[in-house]
């Protein structure tokens, strides 16, 4: 465990926390409703993610169902082509994947254009949250891996950080042909692609000649409205903002009508939009008892109130940095039971603290636990790991001081 990244993550997480007291969206109790009424209709729902595909496609663009994770990156691969320069914006789905680090191996060039991962790239370190994956690291630590990767001293003022790496990404966006995005959402009536973000590298990175969407097949919604009520939560829960700073929804190429109303498409960037809809066991878990995993919207609310991962941080999760549900997650998708599901302490905070209130912490003992008698060892193991490390992180203050 690495006590300045715990005590860099718990500052973070309060400042989210103080941000969500001082406002809520109003009505929250019938977003959240709306939500899950959405998510129990379309989760699973293979007729609905036809008419999504068909829609899609009607819209101009080119659609992969896919049904493997090597298939997904095969394809990816064959879309991109000769072109050497690829930029992204973040995506869980991708991470999932591990496209960044597949592509750079076939000697692709792979820029992260948002800087939380583009800082995460550059200094070679696992995400935090969903929404702030640098949230566990200081301004002081990621001042010192800039300086060293951009051979010059950088200091550890964020603003300061913030414009030497935006001045990398903007260079690289200039060079580049084709952009990767993931979707936040996809809607079924519109075939219509939404994405969410604060920082608008997205907007630039869409703009390329092609835009590659790479996203799965739990992010289908009914329509543009309730794609737009699950934004509201979502950003209120992952940042305390009411609505993100941009929302973008992609429902077609760039096209003109304007000379004798006849349609002219490729006017501006993109001229091709690919969309890529992995399912990757989800359509196996969307037929089991544990369906209710892929409702999750990824806000990382849940990480926010969790007391494990506020003591051990990313001791307790994968490099989806979803915690105790990417555990969970994880555990169904690649058939291997992940060691560190003994962590969970059962204490329920995560479903108190999800819009959706998932039983996560239930999910978690169906995976792990085969009776009764081997819970009740995975509760006082998890308990005692956790006390050892509240002690751990109580005398390092004392020691600091």
């Amino acid at each position: 465990m690495n006590f300045e990244e715990v005590i860099a993550l718990r500052k973070a997480f309060r400042s989210v926390k103080e941000k969500q007291a001082q406002k809520s969206p109003r009505d929250m109790g019938n977003k959240k409703k709306r939500l899950r009424e959405s998510r129990e209709l379309c989760v699973g729902n293979r007729e609905m993610l036809g008419i999504t595909i068909e829609n899609l496609k009607k819209n101009g663009m080119k659609v992969y169902l896919v049904g493997e994770k090597k298939d997904a990156l095969d394809i990816i691969l064959n879309e991109i082509g000769s072109e050497k320069i690829i930029v992204k914006s973040k995506s869980n789905v991708t991470k999932e994947l591990e496209l960044t680090r597949f592509l750079e191996k076939k000697g692709f060039i792979v820029v992260e254009t948002d800087i939380g991962d583009r800082i995460l790239q550059i200094l070679n370190a696992k995400p935090s949250h969903p929404t702030g994956p640098v949230t566990h690291l200081s301004a002081k630590e990621i001042a010192k891996g800039l300086s060293n990767y951009y051979n010059r001293p950088v200091s550890k003022e964020p603003e300061d950080i913030v414009k030497i790496v935006r001045e990398d990404v903007i260079a690289n966006l200039k060079n580049a042909r084709i952009g990767i995005t993931g979707a936040n959402a996809i809607t079924a009536d519109e075939g219509s692609i939404v994405i969410a973000h604060n920082e608008g590298n997205v907007y630039e990175v869409m703009r390329k000649e092609k835009h590659i969407v790479v996203t799965s097949i739990d992010k289908i919604y009914p329509d543009i409205e309730s794609t737009i009520n699950m934004l509201k939560i979502l950003s209120y829960n992952a940042t305390g903002a009411i609505i993100p700073s941009f929302v973008e929804i992609i429902s077609g190429v760039s096209k003109t009508a304007d000379v004798e109303k006849k349609f002219i498409k490729g006017v501006h960037m993109p001229s091709e939009i690919i969309v890529v809809l992995v399912d990757n066991k989800r359509s196996e878990i969307a037929a089991s008892e544990f369906k209710e995993l892929l409702y999750c919207i990824g806000c990382g609310n849940c990480l926010l109130h969790c007391p494990m991962y506020n003591t051990i941080g990313n001791e307790f999760a994968m490099d989806n940095n979803l915690g105790g549900k990417g555990l969970a997650y994880h555990s169904l998708y690649t058939d291997e039971k992940d060691r560190k599901l003994e962590f969970c302490l059962s204490c329920g905070k995560c479903k108190a603290n999800c819009p959706l209130e998932l039983d996560i912490t239930g999910m978690i003992r169906k995976i792990r636990s085969k009776d009764v008698s081997t819970e009740v060892y995975y509760f006082l193991k998890s308990h005692a790991i956790w006390m050892y490390y509240q002690i751990f992180l109580k005398l390092n203050r004392v020691l600091s001081n």
